[in-house]
């Protein structure tokens, strides 16, 4: 191949990179009190926060584009904090379309997994207990994440 040739390919190469994945988004703190949830998590700026009650539980969503999903389920604690994610973890492992744990640390852990052999998606859990109260966040219900979107979301609720 000439080299004007090789010069066109690797430029074109370079641009569909660039054009790929966006780089994370700054976050910045979020206050969740006046959607009833006494905390903060960081998102990014004008990220669109919906809640919605439920007899037995309370849904928070924090979301801005397609990389950035955030559910909160609140509900009454049942336990303590490190059995729920021994719950949440052995549910998660028992669906078909689980393939991996990535990280599991003591209050969350992230996981991918597979809907079929061309398509991968990331998911995770962190969970806190505060006072009466049982907390878990996970990435919205809707999208498919790559493992650098769900790293960033788990950081924004973990405080990492």
């Amino acid at each position: 191949m000439p080299n004007g040739q090789m010069f066109i390919l690797l430029s074109f190469i370079i641009i569909l990179m660039a054009c790929g994945h966006p780089k994370s988004e700054k976050l910045s703190s979020l206050d969740l009190t006046p959607y009833g949830l006494p905390l903060s998590i960081h998102a990014p700026d004008s990220a669109d926060v919906m809640k919605k009650e439920y007899n037995i539980m309370r849904d928070i969503t924090i979301r801005k584009g397609d990389h950035f999903y955030v559910q909160i389920f609140e509900s009454l604690a049942t336990s303590d904090a490190a059995e729920v994610k021994r719950s949440q973890l052995e549910s998660v492992k028992q669906d078909k379309y689980f393939k991996e744990l990535i990280l599991e640390e003591e209050n969350g852990f992230i996981f991918r997994k597979e809907l079929d052999s061309a398509l991968v998606d990331y998911d995770f859990r962190y969970i806190r207990i505060m006072d009466d109260k049982e907390i878990i966040f996970q990435t919205g219900l809707i999208g498919t994440f790559t493992l650098e979107d769900v790293e960033q979301m788990y950081k924004a609720v973990s405080k990492k």
